[in-house]
C-alpha cells in the first residue's frame, strides 16, 4: 500500500512538475512577446518621426527652390530692363549726360567773385571752350543756363535775393554766349537761388560746391519751341 502510494504520489509529482515547467514557458514567451511589442512599437514612433522630419525637409526644401526661381525669374526680368534701355548718348568731355541732352556744371569760383554777378576775366576763356561745345558737337541744341547759389542770405551785395543773384549770373554766362555767336533764340537764363543744393549747406566746402552754372545742351522738341 505504501509502494503504491509512494508510485501514484510520484506519478502526480511528476505532473505538477511539468504543469509549472509549461506554465513558466507561457510566462516567459509572453514576455517575449510584450518586449517584441513595445520595441515595434518603439520603432514604428521612430519610423513616423523620421518620415515627418523627411516630409518637412522636402517642404522647406521645395519652397526655398520656388524662392531661388523666384529670385531669378526677378534678375532675368531687369537684365531684359536693362537691355531695353536706350544706350546714353556720347558726350563731349566734361559734359554729362542727362535726358534729351548734356550738362556741364561751372564753379561759380570760377566765374565769378563773391556776391557779384560779373564775369571774371579768367572766366571767359573756360565759356569759349563751353561756347565752341555748343556750336560743334551741340549745334542742333537749345541752351539752357541755371543758376545755382548757397543757403547764405544776401546782405551787402545789394540783390534782394539769392533767386535774383543766381538768376543775374546766368544771363551774365547768357550775354556771353551770345555775344560769341550762340543764336540768342537758343539761350534761356534761369536760377534756382539756394533751393537746389549738390549737398547740405553745412560747411564752407559745401556751400561753395553749391554755388555754381549748369549748362545744358537741349533736344528743343522737349519744349515745343521748334
Amino acid at each position: 500500500m505504501t509502494g503504491k502510494w509512494t508510485q501514484k504520489t510520484m506519478v502526480g509529482l511528476t505532473g505538477l512538475t511539468l504543469l509549472f515547467a509549461s506554465g513558466g514557458c507561457a510566462s516567459k514567451d509572453k514576455s517575449r512577446i510584450s518586449m517584441l511589442e513595445d520595441a515595434n512599437r518603439n520603432l514604428t514612433e521612430r519610423l513616423n518621426l523620421t518620415r515627418g522630419e523627411l516630409e518637412t525637409r522636402s517642404r522647406d526644401e521645395a519652397e526655398m527652390n520656388r524662392r531661388l526661381q523666384a529670385a531669378l525669374a526677378d534678375v532675368s526680368a531687369l537684365r531684359d530692363q536693362l537691355a531695353a534701355q536706350p544706350i546714353p548718348q556720347d558726350t563731349a568731355s566734361g559734359w554729362t549726360a542727362v535726358p534729351g541732352g548734356a550738362m556741364i556744371a561751372i564753379d561759380g569760383r570760377v566765374l565769378f567773385a563773391p556776391g557779384k554777378a560779373t564775369l571774371r576775366n579768367e572766366a571767359r576763356k573756360t565759356l569759349d571752350s563751353i561756347r565752341s561745345t555748343i556750336q560743334g558737337e551741340y549745334a542742333d541744341k537749345d541752351v539752357l543756363v541755371i543758376g545755382h547759389t548757397d543757403n547764405q542770405p544776401i546782405k551787402k551785395s545789394g540783390w534782394a535775393d539769392n533767386y535774383q543773384l543766381s538768376t543775374e549770373r546766368a544771363l551774365a554766362v547768357v550775354r556771353h554766349l551770345r555775344e560769341q555767336g550762340v543764336a540768342p533764340a537758343r539761350l534761356l537764363a534761369g536760377g534756382f537761388g539756394e533751393n537746389r543744393p549738390r549737398v547740405e549747406n553745412t560747411s564752407m566746402s559745401n556751400r561753395a560746391a553749391n554755388r555754381r552754372v549748369e549748362i545744358f545742351a537741349l533736344d528743343p522738341q522737349l519744349y515745343g519751341t521748334r
